[in-house]
């Protein structure tokens, strides 16, 4: 019967390099799909609430003709997810950047960026929930529950900036090995 060695079982780390492509380009994806989808329902008039604007009966309207917080919130709100968007573009561009060069910091860019953007979508998705909602209410009174609903991108925000966080430190990992591949000395033979 043959022994199976640790090494032989452990992942080789150039595998990480096609992971964290991956990992980094789901994540553009699905932070284009938060920044698309609707953030609240206000199911008493069928009026749905995406970052950018607000579908009702009459159609798709831009915030500015409405009354506070909406005016403020909504679009602050897209700003940063719209800034988690182009910093995880940047992360991906110091990873493939290390794929093809060697540069000693390129796994310092990719850190930066990766956290930077999953704490804009973070703080992206609270801002709305405690700029938007808790002015619906005051703090003696119970939540609205009724007309109000969480729209789908509020939620994803949360799950997106976690596989942000994922998609970096994995990132950071496979950059690292591959400077670690470029700094190897190859013998003259």
């Amino acid at each position: 019967m043959e022994e199976v060695s640790e090494i032989s079982l452990a992942r080789h780390p150039s595998d990480l390099v096609p992971a964290a492509l991956v990992l980094l380009i789901l994540t553009i994806f699905l932070t284009i799909g938060v920044a698309s989808i609707p953030w609240l329902d206000y199911s008493e008039s069928s009026t749905t609430y995406y970052l950018g604007g607000f579908c009702d009966y009459n159609g798709c309207h831009g915030y500015a003709d409405r009354e506070e917080p909406f005016r403020t919130v909504f679009p602050l709100t897209y700003i940063l997810v719209l800034t988690a968007l182009a910093v995880s573009v940047f992360e991906l561009g110091f990873l493939v950047t290390s794929t093809f060069r060697r540069w000693k910091w390129s796994g310092v860019g990719i850190l930066i960026t990766g956290i930077l953007g999953s704490i804009a979508l973070l703080v992206a998705a609270l801002y709305l929930y405690f700029g938007l909602l808790m002015t619906f209410w005051s703090p003696t009174s119970v939540p609205p529950t009724a007309p109000w609903g969480m729209g789908a991108g509020l939620f994803m925000a949360f799950v997106v900036a976690v596989l942000f966080l994922v998609a970096t430190i994995v990132a950071f990992f496979a950059a690292r090995h591959l400077k670690a591949l470029g700094s190897e000395r190859v013998s003259p033979s």
